[in-house]
């Protein structure tokens, strides 16, 4: 049996937790927004990435189903509860699929074993949220574009994780690339993407309000350029974003335009409009999840990733 000593902040929060747990059919969206758990540990993380999730899902989606599922794994993760990632069983995906998923998910799991969620919360959770969007959206399998993003949010924070748990290191400031060893996902036998030759992920960071690129960022693109030019039938994802500072409309057009800034850079250097799949989230999608209005560098950002073009 274990003693718990609460403080009267973390009474209240259960309080609101449990009242949300059991409001029936009904979707809390205030109540989901209030759960805001102050450790600093992988549940307190995880608890944020599903909560912002499950309000995407039901407000942005009207997917009240998926939204209460996450919303769910949000209240006991708040809880400090162990919330493992979705299992590809539990969902109907379509069967060509399938095994990308699994080794992606064993990937997961395997950097899980290596500490990840001790040593590196923030990214462990954002993997695993962005595995099960992944898993949600390849089950509708309609909206390409959210599936891409989930997916890159997925492999772009494993990167992140396989990186410091010794993968190769970032380079640069404004060039954050580390890239997933393909022996790490091997055993997929249905066209896995991962095999053969691991995608690459980079980051681009702005300034505030601006889609210009520094010298850095320049830099930057041309790394991005010369690693898309290595050779085999690649694509490029070039995904923009903006913090939460300022409108949400207004936030979309910033980050598409600086997601235009990044592939005029890449035209400039040689890769063709066909091997590029542009999109903007606005404020939609942040690296690190922040109070409406607040500004973040490191969420005012192109991410880009560089692998096989027929499963990007």
């Amino acid at each position: 049996m274990r003693h718990v000593i609460l403080g009267s902040f973390l009474v209240a929060q259960l309080v609101l937790i449990l009242a949300l747990a059991g409001c029936g059919g009904a979707f809390d969206y205030q109540g989901l927004r209030e759960i805001n758990p102050q450790r600093g540990d992988f549940t307190s993380a995880l608890s944020r990435e599903y909560q912002a999730f499950a309000l995407f899902e039901a407000e942005e989606m009207d997917d009240l189903r998926d939204a209460a599922r996450f919303r769910d794994k949000a209240i006991y993760a708040a809880q400090g509860e162990a919330v493992p990632p979705e299992r590809v069983g539990d969902w109907r995906i379509p069967a060509r699929y399938v095994g990308e998923l699994e080794a992606a998910r064993r990937s997961l799991v395997a950097a899980f074993d290596k500490g990840a969620r001790a040593h590196l919360p923030a990214p462990a959770a954002r993997a695993q949220a962005r595995l099960d969007c992944w898993l949600e959206q390849r089950e509708e399998d309609w909206q390409t574009a959210h599936i891409a993003a989930c997916r890159h949010g997925f492999m772009t924070a494993l990167f992140e994780i396989e990186g410091a748990l010794g993968g190769p290191p970032a380079s640069g400031s404004a060039l954050s690339s580390t890239v997933l060893t393909p022996a790490a996902l091997d055993g997929d036998q249905l066209g896995n993407p991962f095999k053969a030759r691991g995608p690459r992920a980079f980051t681009v960071f702005f300034e505030f309000d601006s889609a210009a690129l520094t010298p850095e960022s320049e830099q930057a693109m041309d790394a991005i350029a010369a690693s898309a030019k290595a050779g085999g039938p690649l694509h490029v994802i070039v995904d923009g974003h903006a913090d939460r500072a300022g409108a949400a409309p207004y936030n979309v057009a910033l980050s598409r335009r600086r997601a235009n800034a990044v592939t005029r850079g890449l035209v400039a250097r040689g890769l063709s409009h066909e091997r590029l799949a542009v999109h903007a989230f606005g404020e939609t999608r942040p690296r690190v999840l922040t109070p409406d209005g607040l500004r973040d560098p490191r969420n005012r950002r192109v991410e880009v990733v560089i692998g096989p073009g027929p499963a990007l």
